[in-house]
């Protein structure tokens, strides 16, 4: 694997310009001990709370590597994306990018389903400010399918298309590839195999 790829795998499981708060109202000490098939609404909570805490290498550890995460839309990241590495580079880079360091939040507002049930709704609300000055304010749901291990398989994320296509048309250079089926790294303007623009 090329040395620089490493290192962007590495920063984009790192360093997230985004980082979540779990809501304690998931993790009451009944919820917290219940045992049940899939993770309950407090382990999915938990496990979102690792990026709040700077500890996005334990999140994505419990995405599995052949992930398929679908970001619905139109806009630059939307598509298919058949697994975690491609959904790093291409979809989280990308967006971080674009957000000044330090000034993003994620939090998780609502979680339904989980437990004994295989999906689950998560709804987050992101907050930050773009390079450009843009205000980052997006709502959005990821619908997980979990394992019986606790790791996520499948993703389907709706969020607000017009924001993000502001956010990457304006934050970095115009020119990108849309596809809707990510089954292999994109070059962009900003990522794998181009440098990073100011």
């Amino acid at each position: 694997m090329h040395s620089s790829f490493k290192i962007l795998l590495v920063a984009a499981a790192a360093v997230p310009a985004l980082a979540i708060s779990a809501p304690a109202q998931y993790c009451s000490a009944n919820q917290s001990a219940a045992t049940t098939k899939y993770p309950n609404k407090c382990q999915i909570a938990q496990i979102f709370n690792n990026l709040s805490e700077g500890n996005s290498q334990a999140f994505f550890a419990q995405v599995a590597p052949d992930v398929d995460w679908t970001l619905m839309g139109t806009h630059p990241l939307a598509g298919e994306y058949h697994n975690r590495t491609i959904f790093l580079a291409d979809a989280v880079m990308r967006l971080d990018n674009t957000i000044i360091n330090g000034t993003g939040t994620l939090d998780l507002v609502h979680i339904v389903g989980g437990g004994d049930e295989e999906w689950s709704a998560n709804e987050l609300h992101a907050l930050g400010v773009c390079k450009n000055g843009l205000k980052y304010d997006n709502r959005f749901n990821w619908v997980t399918r979990w394992n019986t291990d606790g790791i996520i398989v499948e993703v389907r994320a709706w969020l607000d298309s017009a924001l993000v296509y502001k956010a990457i048309t304006e934050n970095e250079s115009p020119e990108y590839t849309y596809t809707d089926q990510r089954t292999a790294l994109e070059p962009g303007p900003v990522g794998v195999g181009c440098a990073t623009q100011n």
